[in-house]
């Protein structure tokens, strides 16, 4: 039985788990650059927690602000030029997925200015700054992965990943996800679904992977009930927690063995439609399912079994919480976007053969005139 597993983060969790831990912060460094959007992380009361936390251990800060959706590599670069110029010797990462991943950004380029090209490669042997995270969405994961996705020069979503990149420390505090919206709460909840399921049917899972997947797909189908029948997603703060949790089991799984096609063929809904990440990854769901009920039968018996749950149950709970997406693509939209799915990564990780071929034929199944 594999068991191999590292992710060296070490995860506090719980209500005003940032002011009860502020001496975390000083362990990191005497400078930090706060990486975050314009609105959520003030919004939740995550900012204001965050520089007390910081002053009250004679940590000085300075703010970056200018994270966008699907953060771009200019955006990090000039974050990455303030922090070298005020010397920062960490950064902080407040948000959901955008923010963390540009925060793991930053703290490289500060360090090492590089091309985007390089950036995307892996080809350095940099050890970045360490980088603090508090999450305050309940989705990403990012929080306990050594993951960066930003979006490139071109426009187009790319990861890169390094053991040097995980979170020293994450801070989970769920009271940052109350003031979510119905639909970013259901769309976040889908992308941790789409973490666990995605990371179970994978050629590079293992049992410990599994595990974390199989517990955060537990508590997801017992929330998704809850949100597909809650209109305005008014929910306690016990259950913001559970999907919470959820999501960092989500990140635990992805971190052992990476994500599939979901996610890979996600990626231009949310670049050229505007469909939120969660959305984009999960109306693949279904059909993920499928294929590997077909490409790996005796997997995909143990997974419904171990959740006491079938596919069709699965798929309905999924198709509550997602939105009608009106994407359609023409026959010369696909084969632009074929070239994207040739020898990928994410698509090698799954059972079968899922190649260009397959990704092209399930998107004219899906989006096809």
């Amino acid at each position: 039985m594999e068991m191999n597993f590292f992710a060296p983060v070490r995860i506090i969790t719980g209500k005003e788990c940032v002011a009860k831990n502020a001496a975390e912060f000083s362990a990191l460094g005497k400078k930090c650059l706060i990486v975050t959007g314009k609105n959520s992380a003030r919004k939740c009361g995550a900012l204001s927690d965050v520089q007390n936390a910081l002053e009250s251990v004679g940590v000085a800060y300075e703010i970056f602000d200018g994270v966008e959706q699907n953060p771009s590599y200019k955006t990090c670069m000039d974050a990455a030029n303030i922090a070298r110029s005020m010397g920062a010797e960490f950064v902080m990462g407040i948000g959901g997925g955008s923010p963390l991943d540009a925060a793991k950004a930053v703290a490289l380029l500060a360090v090492c200015p590089m091309d985007a090209e390089t950036l995307f490669s892996g080809k350095w042997d940099t050890q970045p700054l360490r980088v603090a995270a508090v999450g305050t969405t309940a989705g990403t994961g990012s929080e306990v992965t050594s993951v960066s996705v930003i979006t490139s020069p071109e426009g187009l979503k790319k990861s890169f990943r390094a053991p040097s990149l995980y979170p020293a420390v994450c801070f989970g505090d769920a009271s940052y996800t109350l003031s979510l919206s119905a639909q970013f709460t259901r769309s976040t909840a889908l992308d941790a679904l789409c973490h666990c399921v995605e990371a179970y049917f994978n050629r590079t899972t293992n049992d410990i992977c599994r595990t974390f997947a199989l517990r955060g797909t537990a508590i997801l189908l017992e929330m998704l009930k809850k949100t597909a029948e809650c209109e305005n997603c008014v929910l306690s703060f016990d259950d913001r927690e559970k999907l919470y949790c959820a999501s960092l089991y989500g990140g635990l799984a992805i971190s052992v063995a990476g994500t599939a096609f979901p996610h890979a063929m996600g990626y231009f809904l949310s670049e050229n439609h505007g469909i939120p990440h969660g959305n984009a990854c999960a109306v693949y769901l279904g059909e993920f399912i499928e294929y590997n009920i077909k490409n790996a039968p005796e997997d995909a018996k143990e997974f419904f079994d171990s959740l006491g749950t079938d596919k069709e149950s699965f798929a309905s709970l999924v198709n509550k919480n997602l939105p009608q997406i009106n994407v359609k693509l023409t026959g010369m939209e696909i084969e632009k976007l074929a070239p994207r799915f040739e020898n990928n990564k994410s698509l090698n990780k799954c059972y079968g053969k899922a190649d260009r071929e397959f990704a092209v034929s399930l998107l004219e199944k899906i989006f096809g005139v």
